[in-house]
Formats: structure tokens, C-alpha cells, sequence
């Protein structure tokens, strides 16, 4: 849960409801290898006591630079690591105290030997379905066939046999949007083990007080901000292809993220654009700060956090109706439907040709509190006190 700052962990030990965190790498403030990576830096957070945290941290680094040695990458390294968090993860399970335990939450694709050890000891066992299965794979791998881009890697078949039978051990699957319950369901998962549970997001800074615009112009252009891994999946060629047809309007495009798709000759051609590449977390700020629109055109998504972020720094969002349902049409963003390009180009003009219209998106835009921490705990306690009857489990 580190991308989400460990959010599932927060809300339950607020809820004095945490036994422990078993994570890959945990690296507490000022702790040497904190100064390794930027990514390392990251790995903690100051509201959970490292009492509470379990992480083999060494062997984590270690595995990497074995990683790296062997020439291991995509699909291969991430079934390696996932493989490896699992038996570590229940050597550590195994220690507990089994009557201060009683629910194992893991995520999906690294959750198989923790909840058949949990189910094992009796207790309850929760899945967080991290994004919407099989489905999502099945689009992706078209779109990527269909524009010819070779830079997708086929998922292997073990990881959905392992993730199946994770759905069957799993008491309760916690998925993070109606659109990856529809899903799930369409895949022959059991409706009534699925329970719907937005993300959160606490933000540490207020909104920014953003500058009121009469007009956008090549001086001055419409901001756009692009945050998050640049693939189909996320829709990145949606919205370049609605850049594509406004060559003459004022605006600019930021794109922060790892690059992992073929991009078309002509975008480097366009001096609007601005490729940043992955940066740490630290930084993202500066980069919803400066922005005048997150534009977040997924084709797929479990949630999309970053629409949470983007609102708690003031800003407004133009989303697709594939994810976590968070900006109200029209109020504090747009809801693009059917990842259509046309469509993402018309609002954009509209927003360039009336600014009046961003000036009340950015008033409305703040973070509302159902995606708060304490929502969260809430619904991780109502989860908890479902019996293992309603769950799906023979009692």
C-alpha cells in the first residue's frame, strides 16, 4: 500500500484495529538507505509505529540487485517478487500471536500462500483487488495488438490461475470502483463476496489558491497535467490524439510517468508537449501546483488515486467513467465517456474558449470527505464485522 501511503494500514490502526503491517521494505525516517533511492525514502510513514511493521527491508534490496544481476524484468520479475513476498511474508505470519488475529488482508496477485496459510489458522481473509482482473488485461492486450505497438508483454496464464484461486480463498474481495466490481462479476466472481471501498487520500498541504484567468493564450496556455504510467491502458494516446486535433489552440501538456508505450512520430514535433518521465513521489506536487487540469482519460482503472490528489490541491479533474467515480460532472471536472478522443478535444476547447468555467471547477475542487482515512476505517470495520456466512464461508 505504499503508492496509497498506506492508507488500509492507517485506518485500521486508528481504529486500534492493527496488529501488524507485513510489507516488502519499510525505511524509517533518516534511516540510511532512505538516501539510496528517492523510492526507498518513501517506504514508511510517520503514523504507523515501526513496532507494528514487519519488512524484510535487506532481503528487499537484495532481491532487487539479484534482479537486476540475472537480467530479470517484466512479467518474470514480477512473479519472481511477488513469489518471494509471499513465503516471507508468511515465515512473519507464523510468529503471531494466532488469538490477536483475526482477519488477513492481503492484495491481489501476491495474496495466494498468505490467505491459504490464514485459512489455514481459521481467521478471516480479505483480498484487496488492486485493479479489475482479467477483463482489463483482455482490453489492453487489443489495444495494443490493434495499433501494432510491440512494447506490450502477455500476461502470463499462472498469474490468473494463482489470482482465481486467491477469489476463492478470499471471505471478502474489497474492490476499490463499481466499474472493477462489474468486472470481477463478469468473470465469475461471486457477487455477494464483493464490496466496494473507495480509496483514500489525507492530503498533508491545502488546495492551492490558483490564479483567476480572463483568457488563455500562447503567453499563458490551458495547463495540462497527464500523471501516472503512460500507457493505452491510462488513455495517454487518447489525449494526444485529442492535442492532435487542436493544433492551433493555446495549450500545453505536462506528462509525468514512466514511458511504456510506442509513441507516434509527430508528438515530438509538438513543442506543447513535455515528457518528464517517472519522478519520486516528493516532487508530484509541484506538478498538480502549476497545473490548471488533471486529465485522467483511463480506459481502465481500479480507482485512480491520482483524481484524489489532484482535488485535495485544488485541482480539477476530467476523468473517464472506467474508474473510481470521484469528480461530479460539470462541477469540479468532466466525465469523459467512451475514451473518445472528439469528446476529450471539445471539452478542452470549451475550456479555453470559456475560462470562466475552470475558474468554478477550481472553486469546487476539494477533496470531499467520504475518500477521508476515517471513511475508510469505517468501511474496513463494517467489512470486519461481516460473518464468515455473509462473507461465503461454510461456518
Amino acid at each position: 500500500g505504499a503508492r496509497e501511503d498506506y492508507a488500509v494500514a492507517r485506518a485500521l490502526h486508528r481504529c486500534g484495529l492493527l496488529h501488524r503491517l507485513v510489507t516488502d521494505a519499510w525505511v524509517p525516517s533518516g534511516h540510511p538507505l532512505g538516501r539510496v533511492t528517492a523510492r526507498l525514502g518513501e517506504r514508511s510513514h510517520p503514523e504507523l509505529p515501526d513496532t507494528h511493521v514487519l519488512a524484510p527491508t535487506a532481503g528487499a534490496v537484495a532481491l532487487a540487485l539479484r534482479d537486476r544481476l540475472a537480467g530479470r524484468s517484466g512479467w518474470a520479475q514480477i512473479m519472481h517478487r511477488n513469489e518471494w513476498f509471499q513465503r516471507v511474508a508468511v515465515r512473519r505470519l507464523r510468529v503471531l500471536d494466532t488469538a490477536r488475529v483475526g482477519t488477513v488482508f492481503a492484495y491481489s496477485y501476491a495474496a495466494l500462500r498468505i490467505l491459504a496459510f490464514a485459512r489455514a489458522q481459521g481467521w478471516r481473509t480479505v483480498l484487496g483487488q488492486i485493479d479489475p482482473g482479467p477483463v482489463e488485461a483482455r482490453l489492453v492486450s487489443s489495444l495494443y495488438h490493434a495499433a501494432g505497438d510491440g512494447q506490450y508483454e502477455p500476461i502470463p496464464q499462472r498469474y490468473w490461475q494463482d489470482w482465481r484461486q486467491e477469489t476463492e480463498l478470499a471471505d471478502v474481495i474489497m474492490v476499490n470502483s463499481t466499474w472493477s466490481r462489474t468486472c470481477l462479476i463478469d468473470e465469475g466472481v461471486a457477487a455477494d463476496k464483493i464490496e466496494v471501498v473507495p480509496l483514500a487520500h489525507e492530503p498533508d498541504t491545502a488546495p492551492v489558491r490558483r490564479e483567476v484567468r480572463g483568457a488563455f493564450s500562447r503567453d499563458r496556455p490551458l495547463r495540462l497535467l497527464f500523471l501516472g504510467q503512460v500507457t493505452r491502458r491510462k488513455g495517454v494516446d487518447i489525449l494526444l490524439e485529442a492535442m492532435r486535433a487542436l493544433p492551433d489552440l493555446p495549450l500545453s501538456l505536462d506528462i509525468v510517468g514512466p514511458l511504456q508505450t510506442t509513441l507516434p512520430a509527430w508528438v515530438s514535433d509538438d513543442p506543447r508537449i513535455t515528457f518528464h518521465g517517472a519522478v519520486p513521489r516528493s516532487v508530484v506536487g509541484g506538478f498538480y501546483a502549476c497545473a490548471d487540469v488533471l486529465i485522467f482519460p483511463t480506459r481502465s482503472d481500479g480507482f485512480g488515486l491520482t483524481q484524489l490528489e489532484a482535488l485535495a490541491h485544488g485541482l480539477p479533474v476530467i476523468a473517464s467513467d472506467r474508474c473510481g467515480t470521484v469528480v461530479t460532472d460539470r462541477v469540479n471536472g468532466r466525465i469523459l465517456r467512451d475514451s473518445d478522443p472528439s469528446g476529450l478535444a471539445d471539452m478542452l476547447r470549451e475550456l479555453v474558449e470559456r475560462p470562466a468555467q475552470l475558474v468554478a471547477w477550481q472553486a469546487a475542487a476539494r477533496l470531499d470527505s467520504r475518500f477521508g482515512i476515517a471513511a475508510l476505517g469505517d468501511r474496513l470495520v463494517g467489512i470486519g464485522r461481516t460473518d464468515c456466512t455473509q462473507a461465503g464461508r461454510q461456518p
